[in-house]
């Protein structure tokens, strides 16, 4: 009995060593992951969405047009306006999303995010996931915008361009981080604006997909 219980001591002392370690590196690694006290202060909502049945659902965004009038086609696609679709994820994966179709014709329609908080936090990054395809350079253009007092009107609100590489001729999403810092302590909304305008309608046909945005920070 006794050698049993000295052997049994001997075998469980390695795996307790082994408990204590794995316990210890699991804490030392949420510790280290909390000190770094990155929040989320937007996310786009649209992994919640089911597919289009009869609204344009946009999740934590609004859609609004202001050339050309929105249609829902036979297969629930939204078309010339903004609208929830499945899109390819930065690993190619299928998930859910938000697509641009403009249908070959001409119009201006605005994909604005609910307003963000920049009080209180640091070095905030706005993360987008996107990738377009199709159409010619000419008379298919999209804008990265922010703003700092959109109040629900398009027209009286400033409104500044974000620089952001070229997401076209891409079949699946390509990840950009964007430097908010300058907008710190301000309350604003990010704007996706898509601009389909030109003689040759045939031109117009540039699908834009959006796969993720989010805005993250550090706490202060």
């Amino acid at each position: 009995m006794n050698i049993l219980k000295k052997q049994y001591t001997k075998r469980m002392v390695p795996v307790v060593l082994l408990v204590s370690f794995l316990s210890f590196g699991s804490l030392s690694i949420f510790a280290k992951d909390k000190s770094k006290g990155k929040t989320v202060l937007f996310e786009d909502g649209w992994q919640e969405l089911k597919p289009v049945e009869g609204k344009n659902q946009t999740g934590n965004f609004t859609a609004i047009s202001l050339q050309g009038e929105p249609e829902q086609s036979d297969n629930k696609k939204w078309t010339s306006s903004w609208g929830n679709w499945t899109v390819n994820g930065i690993e190619g994966e299928i998930k859910r999303g938000v697509t641009m179709v403009p249908n070959k014709l001409e119009n201006d329609d605005w994909l604005i995010s609910e307003l963000i908080d920049l009080n209180d936090c640091k070095k905030p990054v706005l993360n987008i996931e996107a990738y377009s395809k199709y159409g010619t350079d000419t008379g298919n253009d999209l804008k990265l915008l922010i703003s700092t007092n959109y109040n629900g009107d398009l027209e009286s609100a400033d409104w500044d361009e974000l620089y952001w590489e070229s997401i076209h001729k891409h079949n699946q999403a390509v990840p950009q981080a964007i430097d908010l810092k300058k907008y710190l302590g301000a309350k604003v909304v990010i704007a996706f604006r898509s601009i389909h305008k030109g003689k040759s309608l045939s031109n117009l046909t540039r699908t834009t997909f959006l796969s993720k945005v989010s805005v993250i920070a550090m706490k202060k």
